[in-house]
């Protein structure tokens, strides 16, 4: 009696120390140690708007870079000046509270991660946990680049394995959410799926806005009592709505081209089992069909939804793009195999994708976007490129029948019985003239010869000095015949802010052809951008949607994107910003470079909103047009004649 009693009041006062459970703690691990941080610094500004409150604890390890120019900045957030390390941050309504500063640590290192859970689920119990990372994302190759540790990144097995200690003690978080690009990845869901229950990731790149923080935690702050798979329809919600009911003409623009899902991890299983089956039976096919399989699968792979496009780029693609709608795959496999194995194993992928994609969003400019993507590279060398590490090291591809698939698959166009087949051949070209004007375009024709052909493109080129300067290809449609025919009237898409223009040289035209009419593309033209106040000219990708109706062509400018090893990033253009045209040159060796034309060809942006496309009068001079025909191995041939514009 006498002992039970001495224990009790030790029992009350260890009670009475223990923190009080709140309802959530929101955990984000900004890692704005890299050229994100003007953004994140925003991100986190708007954070303050709301705050924490006694039910919901909104914890933060902010990493800053020690650069302060450009892209990145120096100044201050809400009550804090500015600083160079991690801190662990409270946010607090209009304020931060500062736990605890860390150090120069590296956000890229796995226990930098889990340190961060653990502290935060020990000092902030709740009976919800969620984790939300933003930064760069790479999909399969990971997230979270710290340019102060030597371009440290997260790779997705290592942010699987920061959470393995802290869910043992916590259990499973009701939500992972990834306020980066091109994370909405079947790779992704996998390694995360033992660690939350639900996911909320984008297909696609993100612009640099990111998610609406403050929105999605007032609605938090209002319903605390929600769980993980509303909180993500939240998400969804208030990311697509702070760009599509935007009263800014620019943040409309960029609503064209989001996507953002909300993934029921527990039924990610039988997407990752469905995958196996069709990563088995497209094997199979090769195995038995070689060639003419490689040619069915080839052209379900070209056709399907692609993200974080690399078209600004010249060479092998970095860790993390390549990624394809998985949906869309499966049914262009399901189209172009047409064999009962391949179609039952499409359908079931389709069937599991849709069950595990509870909620999600996306633009016109994206219509094929279901949630998910995979991993699905064209040949060996981006199969094998390596980041911080390789696919086929990553947990998913060491237990999923996908990787021996794509090994099969790039296999097939490196043999040397592939590598000696015919490239494709163009018959010499016909020209109605020699000298071309609105009045009188000039009609060019010929024809291509492949069974095999992926694309076949309109090129404007120059030839100066034995080296073809390519103003700018647009798409052929060929016919049943393989026939190529264009008109070209002297005119050319241009750039203009309605103060100056100068050519757009397209490289790269997709058509959406869900997107309201067949007449509609999404087109990227190289640049480089000099942010006001800086010297550096930054090589970026102009995205813009073409719209064609007739003759005439509008396009409204949706977001620049530069493309580094740590992942494709939006950039914001802003007044005062400068823009010049990159234009793809060829050498004799048919080497390839990105050049700025010499001469001062600088557009001062005065409002971003005034940014479009349109078509304009080449200057006179003798130009080189004709086609460009590629096949599914990437082998090409090119024909071009001489037409002159006065």
């Amino acid at each position: 009696m006498l002992c039970i009693g001495a224990l009790a009041p030790a029992t009350a006062l260890a009670q009475a120390a223990a923190p009080p459970k709140a309802a959530w703690t929101l955990m984000v691990y900004l890692d704005a140690d890299n050229d994100l941080e003007r953004p994140m610094m925003k991100n986190l500004l708007d954070m303050t708007r709301v705050g924490s409150s006694a039910a919901v604890n909104v914890i933060v390890l902010a990493a800053r870079s020690p650069r302060g120019d450009g892209k990145y900045t120096n100044d201050g957030v809400a009550n804090l000046p500015n600083w160079t390390t991690a801190k662990l941050l409270r946010v607090e309504p209009n304020r931060l509270r500062e736990l605890a500063d860390w150090g120069a640590v590296d956000m890229g290192d796995p226990p930098t991660l889990a340190r961060f859970l653990k502290t935060a689920t020990r000092d902030f119990p709740a009976e919800r946990y969620g984790l939300i990372l933003g930064d760069h994302g790479m999909a399969w190759a990971g997230a979270a680049v710290a340019e102060s540790s030597d371009g440290d990144s997260l790779a997705v097995d290592e942010i699987g394995a920061a959470f393995q200690e802290v869910t043992r003690t916590v259990g499973r978080f009701d939500l992972i959410g990834f306020d980066a690009c091109v994370m909405g990845n079947l790779e992704v869901a996998r390694t995360m799926a033992p660690f939350a229950r639900y996911l909320v990731a984008s297909e696609e790149i993100e612009p640099a806005d990111g998610w609406d923080y403050a929105a999605l935690l007032k609605a938090l702050a209002r319903s605390p009592g929600m769980d993980g798979a509303a909180l993500g329809r939240v998400i969804v919600d208030t990311y697509r709505d702070f760009f599509a009911k935007s009263p800014h003409h620019e943040l409309l623009e960029k609503a064209k081209a989001i996507t953002l899902a909300l993934i029921d991890l527990d039924r990610v299983a039988p997407v990752d089992k469905a995958v196996a089956g069709l990563g088995t039976g497209a094997s199979a096919l090769l195995a038995r069909g070689g060639h003419d399989a490689w040619v069915h699968v080839a052209h379900a792979r070209n056709e399907a939804e692609e993200y974080g496009r690399t078209g600004a780029l010249i060479g092998v693609a970095p860790p993390g793009s390549e990624v394809y709608d998985l949906v869309h795959v499966a049914e262009n496999i399901r189209k172009h195999a047409q064999d009962p194995a391949s179609t039952a194993a499409a359908d079931a992928v389709i069937a599991a994708v849709g069950q595990a994609v509870i909620y999600s969003v996306h633009g016109a400019a994206r219509p094929h976007a279901s949630g998910l993507s995979i991993f699905f590279p064209p040949d060996q060398a981006t199969l094998t490129a390596r980041g911080k590490t390789s696919y086929n090291e990553t947990g998913f591809a060491q237990g999923n029948r996908w990787y021996p698939f794509l090994s099969s698959y790039a296999a097939i166009p490196a043999s040397e019985r592939e590598r000696n087949r015919p490239k494709p051949a163009i018959d010499p070209l016909t020209a109605s003239g020699r000298m071309a004007s609105p009045k009188a375009p000039v009609s060019i024709v010929s024809q291509a010869h492949s069974d095999e052909i992926e694309d076949a493109s309109f090129v404007l080129s120059l030839v100066e000095g034995g080296e073809r300067v390519v103003i700018g290809a647009i798409p052929v449609d060929l016919d049943a015949a393989d026939d190529l025919k264009e008109e070209w009237d002297g005119e050319w898409f241009t750039i203009t802010d309605q103060h100056i223009e100068f050519i757009a040289p397209i490289t790269s035209f997709e058509e959406l052809s869900d997107a309201g009419g067949e007449d509609i593309y999404w087109a990227e033209v190289p640049a480089q951008l000099r942010l006001r106040g800086t010297r550096e000219w930054l090589n970026v990708a102009l995205s813009f949607v073409l719209d064609f109706r007739g003759e005439e062509v509008s396009g409204d400018f949706i977001y620049a994107v530069e493309y580094s090893a740590h992942g494709p990033r939006e950039i914001d253009i802003d007044d005062g910003d400068e823009l010049r045209p990159l234009y793809e040159v060829i050498d004799a060796a048919g080497k390839q470079r990105l050049e700025v034309e010499p001469g001062d060809h600088v557009m001062h942006i005065h409002d971003v909103d005034d940014l479009k496309v349109e078509r304009a009068a080449v200057p006179p001079g003798t130009y080189q047009v004709g086609f460009v025909v590629r096949d599914l191995a990437g082998r090409h041939s090119e024909q071009f004649v001489e037409v002159e514009v006065q």
